[in-house]
């Protein structure tokens, strides 16, 4: 008889990359970013909206457990999947519960809505997959450097 296994395997992002240039205000409910593109695909806008609502919910927590983005219900993406030029990113939350957090967010150029979607995220405590030793200090570490003027402060 064969044994099936499911298992989720989350990475951490410790060696991967920041999409995000400056976030400029956070609240209970919201958060704004910032982020220019040069002629990027697409899917680099949706992954500055996923990591900019983690930080919201990191931010919530007090930093105290480790999210992750858990599902994409929903997400609009313009005609042309080419991205230029600045855009701000705002959250909002729309649902919590203990470990699980709904987000609208949404990439607006000028005036437009360019990318728009509904994010689910979820936190878990920090163990022996979840470092808190080195994630904790990394996050609040990148936080802090994205709420100053500018990435070279």
């Amino acid at each position: 008889m064969m044994k099936i296994v499911n298992r989720i395997e989350i990475n951490s992002g410790l060696e991967g990359f920041v999409l995000l240039d400056r976030i400029s205000e956070t609240g209970a409910t919201t958060i704004i970013g910032e982020k220019r593109y040069f002629n990027d695909p697409v899917y680099l806008g949706i992954e500055s909206l996923a990591q900019l609502g983690a930080y919201h919910v990191r931010f919530l927590t007090g930093f105290e457990n480790h999210a992750f983005l858990l599902k994409i219900n929903r997400c609009t993406i313009p005609a042309h999947h080419i991205l230029n030029g600045s855009y701000m990113l705002k959250g909002t939350l729309v649902s919590q519960s203990k470990s699980a957090f709904c987000y609208a967010l949404q990439a607006d150029k000028g005036n437009k809505v360019q990318i728009e979607g509904e994010f689910l995220y979820a936190t878990a405590d920090y163990d022996h997959m979840f470092n808190k030793k080195i994630l904790q200090p990394h996050y609040r570490k990148v936080f802090a450097c994205l709420q100053k003027e500018s990435k070279t402060d």
